[in-house]
């Protein structure tokens, strides 16, 4: 019998003196679950001292109480069937110290060999500082998702959505950062490439212009893009650099930025691979390893859904403005003598088709029809109301104005199950040329339907104001069946301008102020000397302060030119 096994038939404390240098904190326990040696390591990591711990269980030394029946019954069990499935492998597992606090551990428990009854020595390795580095990085992870967040959020544009998420990841995440779209014929598109430093990214842009990527490549973009799974690349040799390269440029351009860890993970949304986006770092950063990838999944996660929410409003917009194009005229007719210049302003956020319009035309000899309107609501109903109004008024052009509308307000209220109850205002004007008197002037007859009315700005202010409303009136259009409207008469002497608008220009600055008529004659004031076109331009932009408007906005400025060429003076700042 050796000397260590005879005093543990004696019953007293054997010493293994290895296991007193060891950095790692050492327990040896006999088959009653008894503490039988205590190394310094162990008294610095769990704050009792030799002498305290021998021979005192370790259950209820270092073990949480929640865990003590556990580790119990393994050691029974161990020595009743000698088969076990924790010895000799690590464990991650709480541990207690002398004042109560539970604190990580890593602990390898192995069966020391020849000794019978057994004892076991474990092998205990403090996770705290790793748990403390660990938390930190899960922390700043946590925290860059939830700014990822906002800037995600920030914005509708296309482009300016894909160039804030690669934005987001330098320098934190990656030194050089590149979104490849899939496009639908099958091509890879590289849509945007960040850096620190910008000429990389100018430089990797141009380089896959050149020499784009093959979706059938052996490319990791062309990999994830057809398995729609991660990749991680902890590291890129010159060996495996060339053989991805798309082309002896392509390798140089990698071997100069000094490619060394790279991560490619897909952009998804509802179920489509939309594209990838890859991080790169290089030499002489860290490699990447899971906790990044996890991290970039759950980037990429949010980016695909912000692209794909980008890609369709900007679709939407595209349909929007594609639909309300066709709802406006694409040229106003020539009148002679005369300027004609319309003007339409979407709402912000204008991904659906407004309701504001205008058409004009020819109605017969020397004639004209003039109208503007807008539709209350927006979308598919009001574009279909939009056409309803702009198709029946020009079928019904060779009658008088009042007539138009009364018969325009009967063909609403037959399709109202068409159109919801929806309705319009509309102001038509017939022009003409005139004669005897009003010879070389223009004759203009007025009819509103629930519309604001227009405002005349004069060339010559000698016989009255300046600028001068029309007063004409009537009721809304699709509201009441019985209507009947009345008819307004006024002329333009030349250097005369009459402008007639929808109601989203008194509105365009609401709530935070309400344009009154006062307000739009006094800018018309401002605008005296002007053309037709330069007029509306003006009142616009005024009337926004070059912001996007509440409402969708419609002017029409018709404008009697004089002999001396109004219009030539400069628009005012």
């Amino acid at each position: 019998m050796g000397e260590d096994e005879r005093d543990c038939a004696d019953g007293r404390v054997p010493r293994w003196d290895v296991f007193g240098t060891s950095p790692d904190a050492v327990i040896v326990i006999d088959a009653l679950g008894l503490v039988r040696d205590w190394n310094p390591a162990a008294e610095r990591m769990f704050g009792h001292s030799r002498l305290e711990a021998l021979g005192r269980e370790t259950a209820e030394l270092i073990v949480p109480e929640p865990l003590r029946s556990a580790h119990r019954n393994a050691l029974r069990r161990y020595l009743e069937t000698r088969e076990s499935t924790i010895l000799d492998r690590p464990l991650e597992v709480s541990a207690l110290r002398s004042d109560g606090s539970e604190f990580p551990i890593e602990i390898t428990v192995t069966r020391l060999p020849d000794v019978e009854p057994p004892l076991f020595a474990g092998f205990a390795r403090d996770l705290s500082a790793r748990e403390v580095v660990r938390l930190g990085r899960l922390q700043r992870q946590l925290t860059f998702l939830a700014n990822a967040g906002l800037v995600l959020d920030s914005s509708l544009d296309y482009n300016e959505t894909l160039q804030g998420i690669a934005a987001l990841t330098v320098p934190e995440l990656a030194q050089l950062t590149v979104i490849d779209l899939l496009e639908d014929a099958g091509s890879i598109h590289t849509a945007v490439a960040c850096s620190p430093v910008p000429q990389h990214a100018r430089a990797v842009e141009a380089m896959r212009r050149m020499h784009p990527i093959d979706l059938g490549g052996t490319h990791p973009v062309a990999g994830v893009l057809r398995s729609g799974a991660p990749v991680l690349l902890p590291s890129m040799s010159p060996d495996f650099q060339r053989e991805i390269a798309t082309g002896t440029e392509h390798f140089e351009l990698m071997r100069r930025l000094r490619y060394h860890s790279a991560i490619v993970v897909p952009l998804v949304a509802r179920q489509h691979v939309l594209g990838t986006l890859s991080l790169l770092r290089m030499e002489g950063a860290l490699p990447y390893d899971e906790d990044d990838l996890v991290l970039a999944g759950d980037l990429a996660r949010r980016a695909a859904l912000a692209v794909d929410n980008a890609r369709l409003f900007e679709s939407s917009q595209h349909l929007a403005r594609t639909l309300q194009e066709s709802l406006l005229p694409h040229a106003l007719p020539e009148i002679p003598g005369v300027r004609m210049a319309g003007r339409y302003r979407a709402a912000a956020q204008g991904q659906h088709v407004g309701g504001d319009f205008y058409d004009a035309f020819p109605t017969g000899d020397n004639r004209w029809g003039i109208v503007i309107g807008d539709v209350c609501g927006k979308g598919a109903q009001a574009a279909a109301l939009t056409a309803l109004a702009r198709y029946t008024i020009r079928a019904l052009a060779d009658r008088d104005p009042a007539t138009v509308l009364r018969l325009l307000n009967e063909a609403v209220i037959r399709d109202q199950g068409f159109v919801r109850e929806r309705f319009l205002t509309a102001l038509m004007v017939v022009a003409g040329a005139g004669a005897g008197a009003d010879a070389g002037r223009l004759e203009l007859e007025l009819v509103a339907a629930g519309h604001p009315a227009p405002l005349v700005l004069r060339s010559d202010a000698a016989a009255g104001p300046k600028v001068e409303k029309i007063a004409v009136s009537g009721p809304l259009i699709g509201v009441s069946p019985d209507v009947a409207y009345v008819a307004s008469r006024t002329v333009l002497s030349p250097g005369d301008a009459i402008m007639l608008y929808t109601d989203g220009l008194t509105d365009a600055r609401a709530p935070a102020r309400i344009l009154s008529e006062a307000d739009l004659a006094e800018m018309l004031l401002e605008a005296d000397g002007m053309d037709a076109g330069h007029l509306a331009e003006f009142i616009e932009r005024k009337a926004t302060c070059g912001e996007d408007p509440r409402d969708d906005i419609a002017i029409l400025v018709i404008e009697l030119v004089n002999q001396s060429g109004r219009g030539e003076l400069t628009m005012p700042v």
